[in-house]
């Protein structure tokens, strides 16, 4: 048997084969329990941390310029706040409340590239977004995560499916 988390397990008889070609199938059913961590994936049952999660699927259908406008009230506990009046200010996002000592913006990690800034990030581009919101979740990251972490997952091309154009135009 061979499985893979978010994937159907397959189970295969070897009958003398010395080599196998194996594709396993996605399982949708289990993709929404599956937490990206600083190490890989995680089931989130077996996740010990503070951890809030998005599909890209909230920021489809709101009708916004860029990621971190999408983001506020989207996910509970998450503050953005946008330094001066200019549509072009960099946001600051903060885990913890504007309270926290000493302050401090979130550690923002882009498929495992840290980050400052995500509003140039086409919405329509994220599959996942986690908020590590405690010590425990975010220890793998090391002092940078004191603050919390925001990993964000793109999504990525599938061999063999056909192109899909979308097209969106708000007022």
């Amino acid at each position: 048997t061979i499985s893979y988390i978010g994937m159907k397990s397959q189970t295969l008889s070897v009958n003398g084969k010395t080599s196998f070609k194996i594709v396993l199938k996605e399982d949708s059913e289990v993709l929404d329990e599956v937490v990206v961590v600083g190490y890989g994936t995680q089931k989130k049952v077996n996740l010990t941390g503070a951890v809030t999660m998005a599909d890209g699927d909230v920021l489809e259908d709101r009708p916004i310029a860029n990621v971190t406008q999408g983001l506020q009230g989207a996910i509970p506990n998450l503050n953005i706040t946008f330094d001066g009046g200019s549509p072009n200010a960099t946001a600051q996002i903060n885990v913890r409340g504007t309270t926290s000592l000493n302050g401090g913006s979130a550690l923002i990690l882009v498929d495992g590239v840290e980050t400052n800034d995500i509003s140039l990030l086409n919405p329509q581009d994220i599959a996942s977004i986690s908020v590590l919101k405690d010590a425990s979740s975010a220890a793998v990251y090391g002092a940078r995560a004191a603050f919390g972490v925001v990993l964000i997952t793109t999504k990525k091309g599938t061999k063999g499916e056909k192109v899909r154009v979308n097209y969106n135009n708000n007022f």
